[in-house]
Parts: C-alpha cells; structure tokens; sequence
C-alpha cells in the first residue's frame, strides 16, 4: 500500500471511531459545568481532533492538552492543533503528574484514552495522576465504553460507511470482538475505484474490558471520593443495561 493511501485509510479510520462513538455531551452540559464550577483552568487528556479542546478555550483562562498514546489509536494531525489559549503536549504516561502546568480547576478524558491503555494498572496509575493534578474542589470527567457483554454483543458490528475522495470509495466496517482482559475492534477497509476492489486494509485495536464495577473499584482507590455517572448525553443517570457509553464524574 502506498504511503498516502495508508495515511489516508488511517484518518479514515479514526472517522470511523468517532463516529461509532456518538455524540459528546452537549454543548449546554459543558456551559454550565464552566457556570456552576468557576472553571478557569483546563487540562485535557487524549485530545484526538482537538474539537472539543477549542470549545473549552471559549470558557477557560487556560487550557492545556496532552497526549499518551501512540499508533493507531492516535488521531493523525493531532499535535497540530493550533488556537490561541491552547498547550499542546505528549508525554508519556509516568510523566502526566510533572507537567508543570496546573493544578487545574477541571481535568477531561474524552477519548476512550483509559481502556486504550491497556491494562488495569495503567488505567489505576492514570486515575491517580489525574486526582493529583485536580485543584482541592476541582472536577474530572471520563468517557467510557459500556463495556457490558449484551451491550457489546449487540453493537458488535456496525454499519458499512462509505467515504469519498480523489475519485475513489472507501467503504470502513467496524468489529469489536468482546473479552473478559481485552476487546478487540477492527477497522475494515475496502478501497473501491472504478467499481473493482482495488486495495483491502484492517486496523485493530485492543482495549482493556474496564467493566463499570471494575473502574469504581479502581477511581475509588486512587482517592476519589464523590463519583457520579451520567448516560451519553452528560444528564441522565447512567444505564448498563442500555447506553453505549458513559460520563464519569469524579470529585477529590
């Protein structure tokens, strides 16, 4: 596959993540988190497109942006995020709590960075670093998958979507392959000129299976206290049995 076309089928890709995800909490749901909270300080956590990191310069004195991960499940063109009042960061992480910005006033994960880490422990060690980066009254929201088997099962596949570009089709198809460690989602790509299949691409990802009892268990003992969760639109309480994804709302 040549260069451009493995850029391309990547960004792609992370189209196609983020729109499986579904929308983020409202735009209201943010404003008045800013309103309520007296939020003058941001730091974010696995930026992605940088989207939502350019909403919160509208609200806060100083937002401040960091990525941990890297290869597949990073968003191409991220650190070029590029809008006044933002700091764009990448450090590894057992670097998070030595930045030497913050501490902050509210600190987000939006990305699904958490189980994108892999394994249980980074995720207790990433939970505490965020704590220790949280100003005394500060606030920290986490988006997760519901990683509830029958929710998992039934959105195992989704829908062909079709993207255009330079006269070709790329048709992407996600798979998520559910486990009890680790879940893995694949990115199915099928490159379509002229109506012949022309080129075929899998990018997979693993993700560790962080189930709701199980990341409690670990936000509780990495020193948060007040834990609330909110459904995918930042307002309705939490349901296993039927939302997608969540909202961790986590206070020291």
């Amino acid at each position: 596959m040549e260069k451009n076309n493995s850029i391309l089928i990547r960004e792609l890709c992370n189209l196609l993540i983020e729109e499986s995800r579904g929308p983020g909490p409202k735009v209201e749901f943010f404003k008045d988190l800013f309103k309520k909270n007296d939020i003058k300080s941001v730091l974010d956590i696995g930026y992605m497109t940088g989207n939502h990191i350019k909403f919160f310069t509208g609200y806060a004195e100083k937002v401040t942006a960091v990525n941990l991960l890297k290869g597949p499940a990073r968003h191409p063109g991220a650190d070029k995020v590029e809008a006044s009042g933002i700091t764009t960061l990448k450090v590894k992480l057992e670097g998070l709590d030595r930045i030497s910005e913050g501490p902050f006033d509210l600190v987000t994960c939006l990305g699904d960075t958490l189980p994108m880490l892999g394994k249980r422990k980074n995720v207790k060690l990433a939970l505490k670093k965020i704590r220790n980066k949280l100003t005394a009254s500060g606030l920290a929201i986490v988006r997760l998958l519901n990683f509830n088997s029958d929710i998992m099962e039934k959105n195992r596949y989704y829908n062909p979507k079709t993207f255009k570009k330079d006269g070709r089709s790329y048709v992407l198809i996600r798979h998520s392959e559910y486990g009890k460690i680790k879940t893995r989602f694949d990115f199915i790509v099928t490159v379509i000129s002229n109506d012949e299949i022309i080129d075929f691409f899998v990018d997979s990802l693993h993700m560790c299976t962080l189930k709701v009892n199980m990341f409690l268990k670990i936000a509780e003992n990495s020193g948060f206290k007040r834990i609330s969760l909110k459904g995918p639109d930042g307002k309705e309480a939490f349901n296993r049995k039927k939302h997608t994804f969540l909202y961790a709302l986590m206070r020291r």
